[in-house]
């Protein structure tokens, strides 16, 4: 039985390897428009697969979370929803397929022109092939089938790239294929990869601020300020070298306290080493991170913000205390369908992410507890938006008399050499080091008093970033140098 499950398998792969006039193929990922939407509005793919002995193989689809509409006292959603497609798909031995759901309908995608057949039983509505003939699709020759449903819709099938269109209901709309990520065709949404695509140079500076002492208007604010050096892959993870800036401010009931941090280091970035739902399909339910009230999430969205672009969304966007439609409700249990209640705290929740800019914005509040932060600035591919916080705000000395010496230096970026330029010649004795972005010390020693110049030369050293220490009697001074 085991040698025939595998036999059906690779004998449907190699079917679907030619696609044949296929609905949708295992192996693949389509994403499709809604007629009356500016954006992707679902993902169909293969979850899964049966094979029974009769011959019959059974797809079990993806499923989603939707708006509950038989909720009478409180907003919440239905799980494990059925798309267009609805649940499964089965292919019978006759080459017919049937889709089952909410709603059960009929297709014989082989059929030749002027075949005909119950499209829908429960509507009583019949489907009849108009014609086949070549077609243009994603740029590439192919066929297309159209039938004509007796109650004016109409279905469009490739044969290579399953269904083109598919009727919405009774209303004139449908749902139009955009695209096959699994084959680089078409429109498609971004993923993980693409909302972190970043280059050496970029600059990200996320302002947040969250709660301290949950009952008091105590709260720690934190401005970071991520610079990428280098970018890198280990397999399938984005790994990007960054200098990270970060300045606390702790408010508790006296003045404020502030702390500085200044690093450099690996930033690795994969859907399992951060946040999961950025390769989520819309619909698509997760669990909320430290969600107030015990297992809770939302659902994944899309929408064009007119700040950020393209946005990636976990949740429903909206001001951190502004009460309103249910973003955060109670996780599904099991697999069948089931109401999931809002959140009893009014559940302000969401995670926006957006092409080329990664976490952009992010709220999470109930009654005394919050944590809400935004992108305020940022340089993408050399061109600023905001106002970028200068480095020197951040690299504060931590003895309480930093050192104030005023230089200069150029070029920078530089080819193999740095001129360090002291406008008010030296009155002490300064001791300088130089390191890598590892911390390992490349080289050391001394700046005499009355010294105005110092020049470095690093013609030696692969392109990066280094940090150049100047220390004296009253504290220390640090200054990045960028080797071209």
């Amino acid at each position: 039985m085991k040698y025939r499950i595998f036999l059906v398998l690779c004998l449907y792969a190699g079917a679907a390897g030619a696609q044949n006039w296929l609905p949708l193929t295992p192996s693949d990922r389509y994403s499709f428009r809604q007629s009356d939407s500016l954006l992707i509005s679902n993902v169909i793919q293969v979850d899964s697969l049966q094979l029974f002995p009769s011959g019959d193989l059974l797809l079990f689809l993806n499923k989603v979370v939707a708006d509950c509409d038989t909720c009478m006292f409180q907003p919440g959603k239905l799980s494990n929803q059925g798309q267009f497609l609805q649940k499964t798909a089965t292919r019978k031995p006759d080459s017919r397929w049937i889709f089952s759901g909410k709603n059960t309908f009929v297709l014989f995608p082989l059929a030749s022109p002027g075949s005909t057949w119950i499209f829908d039983t429960l509507q009583n509505v019949g489907a009849t092939v108009q014609g086949a003939f070549a077609f243009e699709v994603f740029g590439e020759a192919d066929s297309i089938k159209t039938i004509q449903l007796s109650d004016g819709r109409q279905i469009i099938l490739s044969k290579n790239h399953g269904l083109l269109r598919f009727p919405d209901g009774n209303e004139g709309a449908a749902y139009l294929l955009t695209g096959i990520p699994t084959r680089n065709l078409g429109e498609n949404l971004p993923d993980w990869k693409d909302l972190y695509d970043f280059n050496s140079g970029d600059v990200l500076e996320y302002e947040s601020n969250r709660s301290w002492d949950p009952g008091t208007a105590s709260n720690l604010g934190t401005l970071m300020k991520r610079r990428i050096i280098q970018r890198s892959n280990d397999a399938d993870t984005l790994v990007y070298t960054v200098e990270t800036f970060v300045r606390h401010a702790l408010q508790l009931f006296g003045p404020t306290m502030y702390s500085y941090h200044h690093s450099i280091g690996q930033w690795r970035i994969h859907p399992a080493l951060s946040e999961p739902w950025t390769d989520g399909y819309p619909g698509q339910f997760f669990q909320a991170p430290e969600s107030p009230n015990g297992p809770q999430g939302s659902h994944v969205h899309w929408l064009t913000d007119t700040l950020y672009g393209l946005s990636h969304t976990l949740g429903i966007p909206r001001n951190p205390f502004d009460w309103g439609p249910c973003a955060l409700y109670a996780a599904p249990e099991s697999s069948a369908e089931q109401v999931l209640p809002c959140d009893a705290c009014g559940s302000v929740f969401y995670r926006q992410h957006a092409a080329g800019l990664g976490l952009v914005r992010h709220a999470i509040s109930c009654f005394e507890v919050w944590d809400y932060g935004e992108l305020r600035a940022w340089v993408k591919n050399g061109d600023t938006t905001g106002v970028i916080t200068p480095d020197s705000s951040f690299l504060v000395s931590a003895v309480n008399e930093p050192l104030a010496v005023p230089v200069s230096i150029m070029p920078n970026p530089s080819a193999d050499s740095w001129r360090l330029f002291f406008p008010g010649t030296l009155h002490e004795t300064l001791e300088f080091s130089l390191f890598d972005i590892h911390g390992k010390m490349l080289a050391s020693g001394v700046l005499p008093s009355g010294q105005s110049e110092y020049w470095l030369s690093g013609e030696n050293w692969p392109p990066g970033a280094y940090l150049f220490q100047l220390s004296g009697k009253k504290g220390t001074k640090t200054l990045r140098l960028m080797r071209q």
